[in-house]
């Protein structure tokens, strides 16, 4: 606009005020704060901004700052077109009568500069600066708001940025409504899929039979077949960051990153798209046991065998807090799924304990759980509350726990045979420093409780961060039946698998609230064919039937278990009865996932080196993967289910994916830091130093290059996108 052209109006106002009009979309996507703000004014009301203020801002900075000549000029051209704030009259005063002062209409009149510092001296020189600050933490993703900390330049959205990282609204909205995701027909439970969609969905195999689905509930089950998504599927990568084995791989929530955790005390983090180590998170002083990410993809939790847990920041690794607490070994972490309580970690050790600790904050005591003794367990006393006032020695150790899909309760296994159940929620008895008790006791394994799940939590597991994605009717479709969040399996090295459903709230005073539904046995192995009658017959030794992991299948009609005999079992979770028995791997199998959205598809890795994706419908290997001769110990399907992670035990890492890995080309095979096994000095509350450099060992990460096994640095540059 040029102002030396524009001629000022009688009615000035009418051509300083500018209309916004914010829609109800920017409205829901505006943070929690905002949104109570704004809960007093109806959306669909206008703003006005009054842009001589605006002006007046942008003229106290550069009065302030080293532009004296533009301030001075801007300043002339603000009085000439009176483009700065006015003074009006008061009321009763405004009878149109001029003051005396030059462009008065009997309203307001102008005011100079100086005068406008007079009036408004509690307007400083970094007021319009203040002002931006402001808006940009508020635009501010959640996970930048861990802990007090200041945002990185990753955290913090640009004044100049566009689409999601654009501070408008409207902007990151679009952003999002672009974002390329599985059509809504496609995605589990399937049931916006109608005739047209069947139509589709017949043509890649959805349907057994050539014709559409016959109503609504057929369209349900429109699955995909798993040859379809799975036929050009491959390893495309191999790395190794370890040296020891990496009993712990996961995806993050949005797939973009893997984290391993290994033998070697070190925990990493890898770009997918690139296949580079992005941060070696060094502190431990023992082996990882287990990882966990939290819900809204701010931070990922390590335990160890020091009885310690750390979290870290994503993806930079930058420590966030140091859990101490446990006196034993860490054997499982989880965090909590329930929406408001992201950051709520649960842990179970072989002191016998759980906790659940605020992930961000070292010095936060947790919620502690201690089950009852047992003469109160076994029902010897009839007053439960007496249990609380002692705390007897605990001489079992809790092996494995799992949250609900909800977050409200979660469940545990033990070496006394045990599982048990506990509410999630504070109890009024933690006013009073009691101990947290278990809410029921699950009473039918003869040997350890070492695995534990509840229904429903592999849908919500990769479900957690698109919640903003999902509508309303979908999350109520899945969180309808009881079935589906709160039945239990639990297995143990027994040969045996029990599946456990909630009873009625009337008898929830007299007895447990879980019963025993289906007590799934493992079947013998097949017989090898014997020689002709008459001659000699060998003597077979007996196999063992113990079962290794066990899951639920995405849509929870099966639970699906790997079997110390090499075997993957299937049971139909309705009545309990084997499905089939699944025979590929010539060794023990620990790695047992299920895809994101495909009920029909499971995926298998054992100590063979095999990884098998199965059909676990039909009963057939759809796709077998040769990796190496090491044992595979751990693999996880990522979030939209066209990707796999695997790790051996000689801390190698495979990655299994679509396409030629043209993207992954550039990354090595070795990728270590130089002071990735350099010493560490701990001080009182755990937080770890470099010895050699005393820096923060994720800082030592930015200096350092990549280098391979033998600590020679084979990148000249730093890898791209840190």
């Amino acid at each position: 606009m040029d102002f030396r052209k524009h001629q000022p109006s009688a009615n000035a106002t009418s051509i300083s005020m500018v209309h916004l009009d914010f829609p109800s979309q920017m409205l829901e996507d505006i943070d929690s704060v905002n949104q109570v703000m704004s809960a007093d004014f109806p959306s669909e009301a206008p703003i006005d901004i009054d842009m001589r203020e605006l002006y007046f801002l942008i003229m106290h900075f550069l009065s302030h700052g080293p532009f004296k000549r533009a301030a001075g000029e801007l300043c002339n051209d603000l009085l000439e077109h009176q483009l700065l704030p006015r003074r009006y009259h008061a009321w009763y005063s405004r009878g149109g009568f001029h003051s005396g002062e030059e462009n008065d209409d009997g309203i307001s009149l102008p005011l100079g500069y100086l005068k406008l510092v007079e009036r408004y001296p509690h307007i400083g020189k970094d007021h319009l600066v203040k002002l931006l600050k402001q808006l940009m933490m508020t635009s501010c993703r959640p996970d930048s708001l861990v802990r007090d900390v200041s945002p990185n330049a990753a955290d913090v959205p640009t004044l100049l940025g566009s689409n999601s990282f654009s501070l408008l609204a409207p902007d990151r909205c679009k952003q999002d409504k672009e974002t390329l995701r599985l059509p809504r027909y496609l995605r589990w439970p399937h049931i916006h899929a109608d005739q047209v969609h069947g139509l589709s969905l017949r043509e890649i195999g959805g349907f057994t039979k050539n014709h559409r689905a016959p109503s609504v509930r057929a369209s349900c089950y429109a699955i995909a077949k798993p040859s379809t998504l799975v036929e050009k599927m491959q390893i495309i990568k191999k790395l190794r960051g370890h040296q020891n084995a990496a009993y712990c791989a996961t995806f993050d929530r949005t797939g973009r990153y893997v984290i391993t955790g290994s033998d070697d005390r070190l925990v990493k983090i890898w770009a997918m798209e690139t296949a580079f180590c992005l941060a070696s998170c060094r502190g431990h002083e023992g082996d990882i046991t287990d990882l966990a990410v939290s819900s809204n993809n701010a931070v990922v939790a390590s335990s160890s065998n020091d009885f310690i847990i750390r979290v870290w920041r994503i993806p930079d690794g930058m420590p966030m807090s140091v859990l101490k607490g446990h006196t034993g070994v860490v054997t499982t972490i989880a965090f909590s799924p329930r929406p408001g309580a992201a950051f709520q970690l649960l842990s179970s050790s072989d002191d016998g304990t759980c906790r659940i600790w605020d992930a961000r904050h070292s010095q936060q005591s947790p919620r502690i759980y201690i089950p009852k003794p047992s003469d109160v367990a076994a029902g010897k006393s009839g007053d439960a509350s007496s249990s609380a006032v002692q705390v007897q020695p605990i001489n079992h150790q809790i092996l494995c726990c799992s949250f609900n899909a909800n977050g409200t309760v979660f469940v545990t296994g033990s070496s006394d045979t045990y599982a048990r159940v506990w509410s999630a929620y504070k109890s009024c008895s933690e006013e009073h420093d009691q101990p947290n008790h278990e809410m029921d006791i699950l009473s039918g394994h003869e040997n350890d409780v070492y695995y534990v799940q509840f229904s429903g939590c592999v849908v919500s597991r990769f479900f957690s961060s698109d919640s903003s994605h999902t509508s309303k009717e979908e999350n109520n479709l899945k969180l309808r039946n009881s079935w589906f969040t709160h039945n239990i399996v639990t297995c143990s090295r027994d040969g045996s698998a029990i599946i456990w459903v909630p009873r009625s709230r009337r008898s929830h005073g007299k007895i447990g609230r879980w019963t025993r539904a289906y007590h799934l046995k493992v079947p013998p192995p097949p017989m090898a064919p014997q020689p002709l009658r008459g001659g000699p017959r060998q003597r077979y030794n007996p196999t063992p039937r113990g079962v290794n992991m066990i899951v639920w299948s995405l849509d929870n009609r099966f639970v699906l278990a790997a079997i110390m005999d090499c075997r993957i079992c299937v049971w139909n979770a309705s009545d309990g009865s084997l499905v089939h028995s699944l025979i590929g791997h010539q060794e023990s199998t620990f790695v047992l996932d299920v895809h994101p959205f495909n009920p029909r598809i499971a995926m298998s890795a054992g100590y063979d080196g095999k990884t098998i994706i199965w059909d676990i419908w039909e009963g057939k290997p759809v796709q077998i993967y040769e990796t190496d001769h090491y044992k595979l110990v751990d693999g996880k399907f990522s979030p939209d289910g066209t990707s796999l992670v695997l790790t051996n035990e000689i801390g190698q890492i495979f990655i299994i994916g679509t396409g030629q890995g043209e993207s992954q080309k550039d990354a090595k095979y070795d990728q270590f830091f130089l002071g990735d096994y350099r010493p560490l000095v701990h001080d009182t509350n755990g937080s770890a130093i470099d010895q050699e450099t005393q820096l923060a060992p994720y800082r030592r990460n930015i200096q350092d290059l990549l280098c391979d096994s033998e600590h020679v640095p084979e990148i000249p540059v730093r890898y791209p996108g840190y």
